[in-house]
Formats: structure tokens, sequence, C-alpha cells
């Protein structure tokens, strides 16, 4: 019993013991970045842009869209910029006590006080792209400046005296660098050149970059060298510029150059991630940059005296104003089932916020995360809005709503359908996702690309293995020939490729077994050069192993589709030949433009979508914001999805959803009579906004418009059309916000005849023309043996063409 006595008065004391502990929390709540203090310090948060002050002290970057401020050795984090836009590229004056930035909403340049975070007037507003440099007297400011918004300007590298805000351009003639620094001097400005030349996609002429010097003040630039890669960021040291580059792989490291040896060029950093954005302390002691191993960057510090390293570790943050807790819980509305969403979370006039170490991304002007089920963040007391998406298929939701301070605040979003497409057996996907590519701020995982997934509720996402300007090859790591070990039931993740060709055009290879080599073609100084081997023999290569072979982005010239940088020049000659099963269509009239030609020739060739997105990249599209529904009978994999986008069971949609049959025949199937006949043509589409029109075409002219509903949100028809010649039917609708939707072609053959086009026909055989002209003007084909197998592919798509225009010769 005396046990008994001594275990209650034990059970007694250690429950008032956790009450005061509750209650010094609770206390504890009410301090600036309580969340981050009370839980492990936090390294990789997401900060972008860091510049360490000219003493070695303290850093200012660009996080979640505000400027903030932390000590070298880490610690709490401040906020210094409040007013609404995205805040970017940081810079201290000389004497520490001024912060000049860029808001990349309006590119307004802007500043303010480096210890309160009181914003400061400006002698004259310009508009900045790219980063900016005080001058060590502190009387200008390096930049690419403009003066307004006017089409017919072009961002200026020049500086901009602090007192008249007089502009002075540097170069002559005057022209934008994107990529430049400052010497700690101030009587030098190195800037990197490409090889890459108008008209032309990127990497076509060579990865190198070219190192200049000119004087601050003008004059002719001189040459330092020519580096192998190319180069994105650059600070000038003491004696050595320190850079980042994709030099001898897929992603950047930091390198350091002697200014007086450059070619004793060394590398400092490596990894399977990217290092970025470095910046110097005077002294030259104190390296600080990016690393974003963890997916969200973490800002580093290396002492390069003793060569140690450590990341900034943030405590709490410090947003200058009382905080509250916010807890946002997401459902479906229908089911109660928790959901993955995208959020929006701003505060209204003000800044956005998501998470620490969430991959917050802009669409449009729009901040968002992705969350799964839930999210908890503390944020400055005031009046917020909430936006909650989940892919075309739910309606948005909206909510105002006040956040007190030092308590917490519950929203419930709660999402609902307007449409849902599986109970139809519509699967949704796209071909064309890049999870990292060159350029980004994130590393994208298949954990971080399933969130994003399932936020936007893609059925299929086939993420891109690719190169980009030079031999690196992205997110190679990640393929497995086959779905991703973390797709579940109605998510595939499947890393695919997408084939790169500066001549001949982009190709993404789906429901691949092995990467088809080279993953590239045409990339001048690259470890493959020539402009073989062709698509088709690519288009070969995949076939073989049961692939499915797609073009995407394939022209977005209207006047002349061939000018385009990238256009898919060689399609015409891969779809005579057979080599082709879809095409993304997704990418503007141009597109529908070719598209509709080449049914007009007899081909089949169904319709795909692809977003060619970049999610490492704060700015870009979303996955799926346009998509392709694939109709399945029967259960849904990632096998018989694509059987059926092959079989042409598709329509492409950024928004819209269409039903559309025939004649009996449904998408993909053909309309055979023997004569001339009229045939019924059954369509629909709904729509969560307003439709313009929705119409039937019929070798590319529209035979039937449908009825719209009162409330303009449905169309439908059912009305006999004559089909008098063999051809194609499709369906295709739009709506006053610029969404659109079109079905892939049922194809109709009366009395045997073939579909015929001499005009169609004649201009593809000039655009083959053109083609060859393109490759013997190139070059770059290795032997003559290669360059006669190229040219019978390309006589052989003629003789094809020369049928359509001449049936009867």
């Amino acid at each position: 019993m005396r046990g008994y006595g001594v275990r209650q008065g034990v059970l007694r004391a250690l429950v008032v013991f956790l009450l005061m502990l509750a209650c010094w929390l609770v206390v504890r709540r009410d301090s600036p970045g309580w969340e981050a203090a009370s839980g492990r310090p936090r390294r990789s948060l997401g900060a972008i842009y860091p510049r360490v002050s000219a003493n070695g002290e303290a850093i200012v970057l660009s996080y979640q869209g505000a400027i903030w401020r932390v000590e070298r050795n880490g610690g709490v984090m401040r906020r210094l910029s409040r007013e609404a836009g995205f805040d970017v590229v940081p810079a201290w004056s000389p004497d520490q006590k001024v912060v000049a930035y860029q808001n990349s909403t309006t590119g307004e340049l802007r500043w303010l006080d480096a210890d309160r975070g009181k914003v400061l007037p400006i002698p004259r507003q310009v508009l900045v792209g790219g980063k900016l440099y005080f001058h060590p007297e502190a009387n200008r400011l390096l930049g690419n400046f403009r003066l307004s918004q006017g089409r017919d300007q072009d961002y200026l590298l020049a500086w901009l005296d602090l007192q008249s805000g007089a502009l002075q351009s540097i170069l002559e003639p005057p022209r934008n660098v994107p990529v430049y620094c400052l010497s700690p001097d101030g009587r030098q400005i190195g800037f990197i050149t490409t090889q890459d030349v108008s008209g032309e996609q990127s990497g076509h002429n060579g990865p190198q970059a070219d190192v200049w010097m000119v004087p601050s003040t003008g004059g002719e630039p001189r040459k330092l060298t020519q580096f192998r890669s190319r180069i994105f960021e650059v600070w000038w040291g003491a004696d050595e510029l320190f850079f980042s580059s994709d030099f001898g792989g897929a992603h950047n490291d930091l390198w350091a150059m002697p200014i007086e040896s450059p070619a004793r060029a060394r590398r400092l950093t490596s990894g399977q991630a990217d290092e970025d954005s470095p910046s110097l302390s005077a002294d030259g002691r104190w390296l600080v940059y990016t690393d974003n191993r963890e997916s969200a960057t973490a800002v580093m510090v290396r002492d390069l005296n003793s060569g140690e390293e450590q990341a900034v570790t943030v405590s709490g943050f410090d947003y200058g104003q009382p905080t509250g807790g916010l807890r946002i819980s997401i459902h479906d509305k229908a089911t109660g089932q928790p959901l993955t969403a995208r959020l929006s979370v701003q505060q209204i006039e003000g800044k956005y916020f998501a998470p620490p170490g969430a991959l917050y991304r802009i669409h449009g002007q729009l901040e968002h995360f992705y969350a799964s089920q839930q999210a908890e963040l503390d944020v400055p007391a005031g009046t917020y809005r909430l936006q909650a998406f989940h892919g075309l298929e739910y309606r948005t939701f909206r909510q105002e709503f006040e956040v007190e301070a030092n308590r917490q605040t519950k929203v419930e979003v709660s999402l609902r359908r307007w449409t849902e497409p599986t109970a139809r057996s519509w699967y949704s996907g796209e071909s064309h996702i890049h999870a990292n590519y060159g350029y980004g701020h994130w590393y994208n995982t298949p954990e971080t690309m399933r969130l994003q997934l399932e936020g936007e509720g893609l059925n299929v996402a086939n993420f891109m293995v690719a190169n980009s300007d030079t031999d690196g090859v992205f997110d190679r790591e990640f393929f497995r020939g086959g779905p991703d070990p973390l797709s579940g039931a109605q998510h595939i993740l499947y890393w695919n490729e997408e084939f790169r060709a500066t001549l001949w055009g982009h190709m993404t290879l789906l429901d691949l077994k092995y990467l088809v080599e080279p993953v590239f073609t045409g990339f001048k100084d690259t470890t493959n050069p020539w402009d073989s081997p062709t698509n088709a023999d690519i288009a070969d290569q995949t076939h073989l192993q049961g692939g499915h072979v797609n073009y995407t982005h394939p022209a977005n010239n209207l006047q002349d589709p061939f000018l385009s940088a990238y256009s898919a020049k060689a399609l015409p000659v891969d779809v005579a030949l057979s080599k082709i099963d879809t095409l993304d269509i997704n990418w503007g009239q141009a597109t529908i433009n070719l598209w509709y030609r080449l049914l007009n020739c007899g081909f089949r060739l169904p319709a795909s979508a692809g977003t060619d997105c970049f999610l490492n990249r704060i700015r870009s599209r979303l996955p799926g914001s346009d998509r392709v529904y694939v109709k399945i009978d029967g259960s849904f994999s990632y096998r018989d999805w694509i059987e059926n986008l092959r079989a042409g069971r598709s329509f492409v949609t950024n928004g819209p959803m269409l039903e559309f049959s025939a004649g009996g025949q449904t998408l993909g199937q053909t309309i055979q009579r023997t004569r001339p006949a009229e045939v019924t043509i059954k369509a629909s589409v709904d729509s969560q906004f307003p439709l313009e029109r929705a119409e039937v075409v019929y070798n590319g002219q529209v035979v039937a418009p449908a009825t719209l509903s009162t409330d303009q949100l449905r169309a439908t028809l059912e009305v006999p059309v004559r089909l008098e010649r063999s051809g194609w039917l499709s369906f295709r609708a739009y709506d006053r916000d610029q969404h659109q939707a079109h079905t892939s072609p049922i194809y109709v053959e009366i009395a045997g005849a073939p579909t015929v086009s001499e005009a169609d026909a004649l201009y593809f055989l000039s655009w083959i023309d053109r083609l060859e002209a393109k490759l013997n003007e190139r070059g770059r084909v290795p032997s003559p043996a290669l360059k006669s197998r190229i040219e019978r592919q390309l006589n052989a798509a003629r003789d094809v063409y020369r049928k359509i225009a001449s049936p009867k010769g």
C-alpha cells in the first residue's frame, strides 16, 4: 500500500509538471517564430538569392516573396519587406544600412532600411530585371533597368545615379546582360554571354560561356576566357570569379576562376542537387550560397580560410508584429474524404505565406504550395484570403478570415466537384512534365512530385528525363522502366524521356522500359553534335520496346509554323512514315492548323497534351493545366491508358469536358459508308465557366454548331450531317475565359476512297524541301552513309505526299 501511495504522489507531481509546462508553452506561443523555435531548427526553408553583408555578419535573402535578414550564424530570421508582391534579388549598400531589391510582380526597383525594414524613397521609378550591385561609393546602383512597361523597351545594363535618378548605359550598343557582377573596387564589370543565336533553340550552337570584362564607366569589353559550359550566376571576389555552372553534369555546382589564370578554374561543390547564388564578404572569407539537396533550398556558409561549411539554421521568424497560428484542413465536400490541394494564403493587400520548407511556386501572380489533408503555419495577425484548388474537376474554394494574435485559427477547405470524368471512364494525364530542369530553385523527388500530381487531380503524370543545353541529362536517376513505386491506384508517376533534337524537333517517349539513346541530337560541341540519328530512328527504337511516340510543342508561329525555334520540323516526315502515335495539340492555333493539315492528308493522328512545365522553378505552368482525358473500358492502369491514347479515345482540355459520337462510332473509330450519306452527330460539353461556342468540325470546317444552355454552362447537339467524302470529324469548345477543349477525330471512309487534300500535301512537300535545305546548311551529318540514309527518309516521305497530291497519278 505504501508503494501505491508513492506512485500516486509521483503521478500527481507529474501531472502538475505537465500542466505547468503546458502553461509555459501557451506563453511561449505568443513570441514571434514560436513554431520553428519549439521544434527542431530548420535549415531547408526555401530561401533564395542570399547576399552576405560586407562585414560577413548578416545575410539578406528572399523567402516566400519577402526580403528577410538573418545572422550568418543563424537564429531568428527577421522580415524586412511586407508590401504586396514577390520581392527578390536583395543587395546591401556598402555601409549595410540599405537593402535594394526588385518587386518581381511589378518589376519595380525598391529599397528599405536594412535594420528596421522601413521603405525608403527612391530617386526615380525604374523597372529592374536581374541582380543589383551598389557601387563602393554608394552613389550608383548597377542593374538591368528600363523606364516603363512599354513593349518597345528592353532592359539595358546601366548605372542608376542615386541622387539624380539618371541612367547611364554601359555597353555599346546598349543591351541587356542577364549574368554580370561588379568588382570589389567598382572599376570593372564582369559579364557572361552564350553561343545562342536568334531563331535557334538554346544550346544549338554550343554550351560554352564567354567571360568578359568591361570598365564600369563603359568602353570596349575584353574577353577573359571561354568556359566550357553555361554560367548562371557570378560574383567577383578579390582575385577570382565565383560562379555556378552545370559543367560536367546535370546540376549546378559552384566554381572559382582565378582572373589572372582563368584556365585554372576549379569546382568548389559537387552533388546530386544544385548549388547556386554565390556572394562573398568584403574580406573574401565568407562564401554564402544556396543548396537544394533537401528539396527546398538551404543557405550555406563556407569559411574559405578553413574550408569549414555549415547551413544557416533558423530557430524562429520575427514578422515585426504579433502572430497567430493557422491550421487548414482539406476534404471533399461530397464524400468527406481528405484531399491533397494547391493552397494560396495571402494577407489582404500583403504577402503570401506557406509552411517552412514548402516548395512554393507562382502561377500567374498567385503564389501557392501543395498540402496533403492539412497545413499548419504561423502568420502575422490580420485579414487573409485563402484559395484552394484541386485540378480542373473541382471548383475553386475561396474564403476570407481573421487571424488573431496568439490564437490558432482553423479553416476547413471543403472542395466541391463540378464534374466527375472517372465515373464515365475518362482518366486524365499529360505527357510532358519536368521535375528537375536547368535554372530552377527546388530539387524534386518522387515524394514532392506525387504531392503535386495528387494536388492537381491527375491520374497519369509522365515526367521527362531530358537534357537542356548541354550534355547533362536531368532526372536519369528516377527512371525505373515502369511506374514509380510511389504511384497509387489512381495516380501514376512514370519517368519517361523527352528526346530533344535541335533540328528535327522534340518528342516525348512514353511507356519506356529503358531509355532511348542518345537522349538528344544536334547540340554543337557536346557528346552528340550530329543531326543523326533522326527522330524517325528514335521512334523505331521506342516502338521496338513497345513504347509510345508523341510530338510535343509542335508550333507557335501562326504565320509560318516551320520558323519556330522549337518547332517540330520533322513532324510531317515522321507522320508520313508512320512513326508517330500522337500529337500534343495544346499549343495554340498554329499547332491546331498544322494538325488539321495532317489529318486532311489522311493520317490518323490522335490528340494528346503536354504542358512542358518545370516544377523546380518558382515561376512555371502547373502540371496538368492542359491535359488529355482517355476513355478506358474496364479497370484503370498505365498500360490501358497508353493503349487507349494510341487508339485515339481522347480529348484535350484546360477546362471544358466533352462527349462526342458520330454515325454510331466514337473517338478513334471509323465511319464506313459505300456512298455519301447522312449520319447522326451527338455531342455535349459541360463547363464551369460560361461557354462562348461549341462546334463540330468536318475536314477542318465547322459543319454543326451546338446549342448553348440558358446559363451557358452546357452545350449539346444531335443533328444529321451529310458526309460527302472521306476525312475526319471532331468536336471542339471554347469558353469566355480562354479555356478550350478538342476531341481526337472520328474518321470517315466513303466508298473506300482515301482522304486527300492536294493543297495540304503540296504544303508539306514544300516543308520537306525547307527541312532538307536547313539540314544541308547546318552540315551536322558525320558521314555520307548517314546523309544518304536521311535523304532516303525525306524522299520516302515526299513519295507519300506526292501520292496524296496526285492520287490518280
